[in-house]
């Protein structure tokens, strides 16, 4: 069996000279080609224990069964690691050992060698095998291929699987840098362990056909689990993380207002140390939960806790949203999709109250009343009502985006909470470590990109900065042009489209 896929496209030669200053261009759907996973003839190997949750080359994992033996292959290196086979070698084993620093694979060097990368014997029965030499060279590859791994596997007679040769080649065109080399190298090596592509975007080991290819240098959550989830946690490291959730829930069709049928989802902790779980929620409120896995559940190892989710769709179309569960060992997502069918409802109009914390400095709207109750009683302490507020529709409508809420307790004692209607904004705290996206939690038009104007009938939102003077970020949101002004005099910053517009909502 082969399936190949590829780290480098037409992207990787732009990627990796400008690294992170452009987005990656390259369609998720494209076919993966930097990697081949071929089968060796039949054998009878120990049996290895499955993995469910992450994506692994072949939809099963494989792993090697001790120490890594692998051989460096100078020949044909480009400048500049021409001139430095000591240097160069160096930085080929810096990238694995950023797995080793995370994750219990370990790597036995055994020497330089003159034996080509993926190199092939004929055996008389099973035609092409591997040498089971597993070599890091240098060769000529695709235009737009900057790295490619062939792995080897073994099927033992219980199904187990175990690599028994992995060969990375390495572009002598467009693996001429540090940092491409830091990429390449990690990505590729990421494979030759059992990787496949993440369903996660922001990894290193995105790729197609589930996700893109990107700039990324390091290790990311979804990396580090899904080695660990291979091959357990480093010496002298423990950690708890789950190795169990679904690739994804489809609920299919779904009348528009309707609730469909509830579907479990386990969290179980599949590390060797305990993990609390924070939170369980859903990014919109389409999705619709139990109170399973509630805030502050702590699972031993080998425990789990099930939460039981459902939709209600509130437009028509495909939607693709997702679940999280918030965890000290990260967040974890797990897509949801499902198409909405049928006439929606007219959506409702909310009124979002704003608050002030005298002692932060702070502003604060919400609309949701289980926490407008909090604040109002003392709950959630030092919060008082400024007598302000705005509207907004709380589900979707055409015309209509989400509104991303964030919060941080990056800045502790303050925290803070962010609100976006801009896509790029959202996408952007999303991947930012000190923000914890807290779902989708209304809905607005957007303003016009020029001049921040709203279509007819709509009111302006103008969105103030602090500028961080108290070194923590907090912005105010208000309707009334005149506060604008009084804020902005206040030194605080207009954000936004024309005089500060950032969604346009009922008035």
């Amino acid at each position: 069996m082969t399936l190949r896929h590829t780290v480098a496209t037409s992207v990787a030669a732009a990627a990796f000279a400008a690294l992170l200053s452009v987005p990656v261009a390259r369609a998720a759907t494209d076919a993966p080609t930097d990697f081949e996973f071929i089968q060796v003839a039949p054998t009878q190997l120990s049996p290895a224990r499955p993995v469910p949750k992450f994506q692994f080359l072949f939809g099963a994992a494989a792993r090697w069964s001790g120490p890594v033996p692998w051989k460096y292959n100078h020949a044909n290196a480009p400048a500049p690691w021409d001139a430095d086979p000591a240097g160069t070698l160096a930085a080929v084993t810096a990238t694995f050992n950023r797995w080793t620093q995370v994750c219990g694979i370990r790597f036995a060097y055994q020497g330089e060698t003159a034996t080509v990368p993926n190199t092939r014997i004929q055996h008389p029965q099973y035609g092409e095998q591997p040498d089971y030499e597993t070599v890091v060279g240098w060769g000529t590859l695709a235009s737009n291929t900057s790295g490619i791994t062939y792995a080897w596997y073994g099927e033992s007679g219980q199904g187990a699987r175990l690599l028994l040769d992995s060969d990375i080649i390495l572009s002598v065109d467009l693996v001429r840098s540090t940092q491409a080399m830091n990429r390449t190298a990690t990505h590729e090596w990421g494979h030759a362990l059992g990787l496949a592509h993440s369903n996660v975007g922001d990894a290193i080991m995105s790729g197609p056909p589930d996700t893109a290819y990107n700039g990324l240098q390091d290790l990311q959550p979804d990396d580090v689990r899904g080695c660990r989830c291979l091959y357990g946690t480093a010496a002298g490291q423990t950690a708890g993380f789950s190795c169990s959730l679904p690739k994804k829930l489809d609920f299919g069709v779904v009348p528009i207002n309707v609730q469909s049928a509830a579907r479990s989802i386990t969290f179980t902790n599949d590390g060797d140390a305990a993990l609390t779980v924070s939170g369980a929620f859903g990014d919109t409120p389409e999705i619709v939960k139990d109170g399973g896995c509630a805030a502050g559940t702590v699972l031993q190892p080998g425990q789990g806790c099930s939460v039981q989710v459902s939709v209600r769709a509130a437009i028509a179309g495909p939607r693709a949203l997702d679940f999280a569960f918030n965890t000290s060992d990260g967040r974890y997502r797990v897509p949801i999709t499902f198409e909405g069918s049928g006439t929606a409802p007219a959506p409702t109009v909310v009124s979002v109250v704003e608050y002030f914390h005298a002692g932060f400095g702070h502003y604060f709207g919400t609309y949701l009343a289980d926490e407008i109750t909090k604040l109002d009683n003392g709950t959630f302490a030092g919060w008082a009502r400024t007598g302000r507020s705005w509207k907004a529709w709380s589900q979707p409508a055409a015309g209509t985006v989400p509104v991303c809420r964030f919060f941080s307790e990056a800045f502790a004692p303050r925290s803070s909470h962010f609100y976006t209607s801009f896509d790029f904004e959202c996408a952007d705290l999303k991947a930012n470590r000190n923000w914890t996206f807290e779902g989708e939690v209304f809905h607005v038009q957007l303003p016009a990109a020029g001049d921040g104007s709203c279509a007819a009938g709509l009111a302006p939102v103008y969105r103030l900065y602090n500028e961080s003077r108290d070194g923590v970020p907090n912005h105010r949101f208000t309707t009334d042009l005149a506060l604008r002004q009084q804020m902005i005099d206040q030194k605080w910053t207009a954000e936004g489209y024309g005089p500060g517009v950032t969604m346009c909502v009922p008035q």
